[in-house]
């Protein structure tokens, strides 16, 4: 998933240096079958502001906390990850429907300090570009992963800490956790704990900047989530196997294409991977799904299609993540474009949407918002 126009622009820029060389390695892609009518259309916004690739953490007495890109702030107003709050009031515990149903900006409006001092974007040094934001405790210690580019302009993934969910957290300057160097760079962190209570990081492979391979991948972590676990390595969960995630109009914009976002939840004897397909900036756009037996795999998409597809509420859904309420209830939280203007070229903007998640019948079945 995409912070916007700059990175779309850097993208295309890149992969057109290579575009006959890509068109040629397409056609040895295998793609399934036309995809299925999408089954799910997103509901109305939850959060009337741009908010793309939306996470939420269940704080508590302190209500629910999301984060998200940010993708298309104004310049003097450019949180490095913007924030929101539910309508909960500190140090009462939340009703699960109406207080997820109301969301105001976040305080801290930004939830990480600083950029990181690896941090640069070479191509607009005046904004420094942060996406896909996840967020994870470690024994009392919060950890917010995000994605930044690094002096080389590859994609890596960073960590910064905080004392409290909100933030603000520090970035942790050394470097950053994991970048697919040569491979596209490594983007849209998330985190699973194993039945073992051993945490994951889940990333995707940006290769189709560069003519290379898209996967979504695993690794074990370390138990206080800012490096990974000794002799561990990473796993290939899921790649680009089906038609409806290749959005390159035959290869003519290889760019657009592949598999990316993902997250996963353990639910019904299986770890459920949700990812995005197709091109961030279009109605194409959608969110599928994988079925696993680890968070290292084997994985096997059940769905000859997107589990969430464009509709009358929102277009293009995407950048899902998964949280339990404080009654218990599973969500899947997405972000997807307001119908009438859909994509950045329209000045659209992408706003978060909630919906039920029930996994208990072995297949995904989704239900209303708040």
């Amino acid at each position: 998933m995409q912070g916007g126009r700059d990175r779309s622009w850097r993208r295309a820029r890149r992969a057109g240096l290579v575009l006959a060389l890509v068109v040629a390695a397409a056609a040895c892609v295998p793609l399934a079958p036309p995809p299925a009518a999408p089954v799910y259309t997103p509901p109305p916004p939850v959060y009337g502001h741009d908010f793309p690739d939306p996470t939420i953490v269940n704080a508590g007495a302190g209500g629910y906390l999301a984060f998200s890109t940010n993708s298309i702030y104004p310049y003097a107003d450019a949180p490095l990850v913007p924030t929101a709050q539910s309508s909960c009031p500190a140090g009462f515990v939340c009703a699960s429907t109406t207080d997820l149903g109301t969301w105001t900006r976040g305080n801290p409006t930004d939830a990480l300090a600083r950029p990181p001092a690896w941090q640069m974007d070479p191509y607009h040094p005046l904004r420094l570009q942060n996406w896909a934001p996840a967020v994870h405790e470690f024994g009392g210690t919060w950890v917010l992963y995000f994605t930044a580019p690094d002096p080389s302009g590859d994609e890596c993934i960073g960590a910064a800490t905080s004392s409290a969910p909100q933030g603000p957290y520090a970035p942790v300057d050394a470097g950053p956790i994991q970048c697919d160097f040569g491979a596209g760079g490594s983007i849209d962190p998330s985190v699973v704990v194993d039945d073992n209570g051993t945490p994951w990081l889940l990333w995707k492979t940006d290769g189709n900047c560069c003519q290379l391979p898209v996967y979504i991948r695993s690794r074990q972590l370390a138990p206080d989530g800012l490096s990974f676990a000794p002799g561990s390595s990473a796993q290939i969960l899921i790649g680009m196997d089906q038609a409806w995630e290749d959005g390159s109009a035959g290869g003519q914009q290889p760019w657009k294409k592949g598999v990316e976002g993902p997250a996963m939840v353990r639910a019904s004897d299986a770890y459920w991977l949700f990812y995005a397909g197709n091109w961030w900036d279009s109605g194409a756009y959608g969110i599928g799904y994988a079925r696993c037996t680890s968070p290292a795999g084997p994985c096997a998409k059940p769905h000859r299609g997107p589990l969430i597809g464009s509709g009358a509420q929102g277009a293009g859904p995407g950048g899902a993540d998964t949280f339990v309420d404080q009654s218990g209830q599973t969500w899947i939280v997405y972000h997807a474009w307001d119908p009438s203007a859909v994509g950045s070229a329209a000045n659209g903007t992408r706003t978060m949407r909630l919906s039920r998640l029930d996994l208990s019948q072995g297949t995904p079945v989704l239900g209303a918002g708040p």
